[in-house]
């Protein structure tokens, strides 16, 4: 068993009142006696609980953040600048993978109302309507990603993938490309439904073909399967991946095929994961802010965390994008 509160107290000659004073900051005491407690602490090595500490407060110091897929390069630098956040205000951040379940996502926020969290920032792909009516219900500050809708403790991120698929399409375009295909993501989730639709509503009004677009899953296998079937249907000169693993997927189908890319094929990704700039050739992608996506989730929790009346708000991140050697010029 570790030491106790009681434990410290005695060892320093205090109260134990004393003792969380120094611990918490809620009250000044003397230099010569925090040094006392501050000695006795790490003399027997004593460590909070934090779990009884929020239960007692009724409020915690540590947010949650759920994610889809730890395993996704997508979501380790929208998790950093989360974490950097919460610890310049004094805060941790507890991080929940769910592997795109729902009810997995559903049993992790019960986990996380448990430890008496202020807030949650729930950057999944898709949202069940429960966890959402849960939070809502226990007057919790939380932030989702693409969610569609403000209210109260609710706040939204809107990533502006509209932007990014047609600045992607405008330089195929000025490269001199007319037949460019696209593969995508599960038609299930939102954000590749926009995705999907800012590429035919983009083609559309380019001259181009919007139909040659199909959904994928989100992996490099579905960019392998996807860009086989779309060089089955007809002759394309360039591709763009819903996000960078089916564009590195395309790339594979390419080298497979026999074509060289970008002078046979050209392939542009989206969301400029690490891996993409050392692909070969090194993708050309459009950049999604992660790090700052991470950032904007925890101040959309402060704000909410701040405001007596727990005032959601939305939240636009933009895009931009990177040429690299994926894509050339058409011969």
């Amino acid at each position: 068993m570790g030491a106790s509160i009681k434990d410290v107290a005695a060892r320093a000659g205090v109260s134990t009142a004393t003792v969380s004073y120094v611990l918490n900051g809620s009250r000044s005491t003397s230099e010569q006696t925090r040094r006392r407690v501050l000695a006795a602490i790490e003399e027997l090595g004593y460590s909070q609980n934090q779990a009884a500490r929020n239960l007692a407060r009724g409020r915690g110091s540590i947010l949650g953040l759920v994610i889809s897929d730890i395993c996704n390069p997508f979501f380790p630098e929208i998790t950093a600048g989360f974490q950097d956040q919460a610890l310049l205000h004094n805060l941790d951040a507890l991080v929940v993978n769910t592997n795109y379940d729902a009810d997995r996502t559903l049993n992790s926020v019960r986990r996380l109302l448990g430890l008496q969290v202020p807030g949650v920032a729930i950057l999944t792909s898709q949202i069940d309507p429960s966890v959402i009516d849960l939070l809502a219900k226990r007057g919790v500050a939380a932030v989702y990603l693409d969610l569609g809708r403000v209210d109260r403790a609710i706040s939204n991120i809107v990533l502006d993938y509209e932007h990014g698929i047609a600045e992607a399409l405008e330089h195929l375009t000025a490269l001199g490309h007319r037949r460019i295909g696209y593969v995508g993501g599960p038609p299930h989730l939102l954000s590749a439904r926009r995705r999907k639709r800012a590429f035919q509503d983009s083609a559309a009004r380019m001259g181009l073909d919007p139909e040659r677009a199909l959904d994928g899953d989100f992996t490099v296998r579905g960019g392998y399967s996807g860009a086989s079937q779309l060089l089955a249907a007809g002759p394309l000169s360039a591709i763009v991946g819903g996000n960078d693993l089916t564009a590195i997927g395309v790339l594979h189908r390419a080298c497979d095929a026999g074509l060289k890319v970008p002078s046979d094929l050209s392939v542009v990704g989206f969301d400029d994961i690490s891996i993409s700039e050392y692909a070969q050739p090194s993708l050309t992608t459009v950049a999604v802010p992660r790090h700052e996506i991470g950032t904007v989730a925890f101040r959309a929790l402060w704000a909410m965390m701040s405001d007596p009346d727990l005032a959601g708000r939305e939240y636009r991140v933009g895009t931009r994008l990177i040429v690299r050697q994926s894509a050339a010029g058409v011969a």
